[in-house]
């Protein structure tokens, strides 16, 4: 672990940050539950990104020090990580980290954006950032949206409704490896992730510099979701810009009380926090996200043709098969030329 900025007594070595939908959160998840590795609470606060905000070296501190690494442990731990994927689109929130920890490490991970797009649209709707059910109609409103119509009325922030620019994987990149030195940053596949993740968890963990805890049960988490009820998603999914100020009131109203009345306060807010875990367990349904059509998938290899091309080249990788029209189906045995048959 590098040692810690001054005046503040610790920071994260690493942050995981982007792309959505793309494996972080499972990735997240293996790390937070190795021994020596002090993992944020949640997994995305989001602090440096323009979607909170900023609370000084004081903030920093007690809101976000104090409050998302709660259980950090110098004697235990070997490294700090968290997984904001808002980061990857934020120069400021890069370079605001960088001002904190020089020697910052990050990792990307990135997915063909013709299965990542869909499922990230899917996510916006369940978190109510997106109110477009169809993912073709929401991706030809984007010109619209960004002129700064037909918004829905949740959006904290439009520019997560330019799906084109979400999944521009080397552009992102480029900007990254402009701000961070080549070596502090990690690139992963989700395609490798799913094939081999004892492997590509491995590489993480000598990315970051703890031993191998051999773990070898490798979980999925986060599949797409939507919700039975509209107006119950809305209780208990109250915009992100909403909690974040509501947090920091109720924080602040909290210090202004002692002994009892401090306790009394907590335990109000554990118990309004697990009855809307409760609710929003129960309104939670899994889906599969939308099939793209083949006009549109046509169009998504189109717009991205030049980008994935681009992304393999800087990955030195052939990603080519991203684009690739899904394979035809084998016919049937008894559908086979004769000569070919049996």
């Amino acid at each position: 672990m590098t040692d810690p900025p001054r005046d503040l007594p610790f920071f994260p070595d690493f942050f995981i940050v982007g792309a959505p939908r793309c494996g972080t959160t499972s990735l997240s998840a293996y790390l937070r539950k190795h021994p020596q590795i002090c993992f944020s609470r949640p997994k995305e606060p989001h602090y440096f990104s323009k979607l909170a905000p900023s609370f000084g070296l004081a903030g920093i501190r007690d809101r976000y020090l104090g409050r998302c690494f709660a259980n950090y442990d110098p004697a235990v731990h070997k490294a700090i990580g968290e997984g904001s994927v808002s980061y990857l689109y934020s120069v400021e929130a890069i370079e605001t980290i960088l001002s904190f920890n020089p020697q910052a490490r990050f990792i990307v991970m990135l997915r063909n954006p013709l299965e990542m797009l869909p499922s990230f649209h899917a996510r916006m709707l369940f978190i109510l950032q997106e109110d477009e059910a169809s993912f073709a109609r929401a991706w030809g409103l984007q010109e619209t949206r960004a002129r700064g119509e037909c918004l829905p009325r949740h959006c904290l922030d439009p520019e997560l409704l330019r799906y084109r620019d979400v999944a521009r994987y080397a552009e992102l990149l480029r900007r990254l490896f402009s701000i961070v030195d080549r070596e502090r940053c990690l690139v992963l596949l989700f395609d490798d992730f799913i094939n081999e993740p004892r492997a590509v968890y491995e590489r993480c963990l000598a990315f970051i510099g703890v031993p191998s805890d051999g773990r070898s049960v490798f979980p999925t988490r986060q599949p797409s979701r939507s919700y039975r009820y509209a107006w119950l998603q809305r209780l208990v999914y109250p915009p992100l810009g909403n909690m974040i100020r509501f947090a920091a009131e109720v924080e602040r109203r909290a210090s202004a009380h002692r002994g009892t009345q401090r306790r009394k306060a907590r335990s109000r807010r554990s118990v309004i926090r697990r009855l809307r875990k409760r609710l929003r367990d129960w309104n939670t349904i899994k889906v599969k996200p939308e099939a793209l059509s083949p006009a549109m998938r046509d169009t998504l290899r189109e717009v991205f043709a030049a980008d994935v091309d681009d992304l393999g080249v800087l990955l030195q990788r052939d990603l080519s098969h991203w684009l690739r029209p899904p394979a035809a189906a084998a016919p049937a045995a008894d559908q086979l030329p004769p000569r070919l048959a049996g």
